[in-house]
């Protein structure tokens, strides 16, 4: 499993909650990842710019699988957070990279490590 699977698929960074019955990093995520790929090049990502039915707004959160998106929409001096299915907005703006927060960095370093013994166990295996 890659970190950028990880990422794509919004799973917690943290080795300890990505880990399968056996142990190891969950690999049932390589079989789910084309599905992932395919979806996001569809979708608005957190912080985009949509135009929906009350008005332009950013999108807060997505839920990939489903296609649906939270968009929070200034009203004035209100702020109207509604769910959306994804193809009933515009994107307007969309957001190019999304930046990894702060507090999964020790996570991200910790998975890495994973990664690596991972890959090691199994090459000796082959041998």
């Amino acid at each position: 499993m890659s970190i950028k699977m990880a990422k794509e698929q919004n799973i917690s960074l943290n080795p300890a909650k990505i880990s399968g019955n056996c142990g190891r990093l969950m690999c049932c995520l390589k079989y789910e990842q084309e599905v992932y790929e395919e979806k996001l090049k569809r979708l608005p990502k957190v912080g985009a710019i949509v135009k929906a039915e009350e008005g332009e707004g950013e999108v807060i959160s997505v839920e990939i699988l489903k296609e649906t998106i939270r968009v929070k929409i200034k009203d004035g001096d209100d702020i109207i957070v509604k769910k959306y299915n994804a193809k009933d907005v515009k994107i307007i703006k969309n957001v190019e990279n999304e930046e990894l927060q702060i507090e999964n960095l020790e996570d991200l370093k910790e998975l890495e490590k994973m990664e690596k013994l991972d890959a090691i166990d199994k090459k000796n295996k082959k041998d």
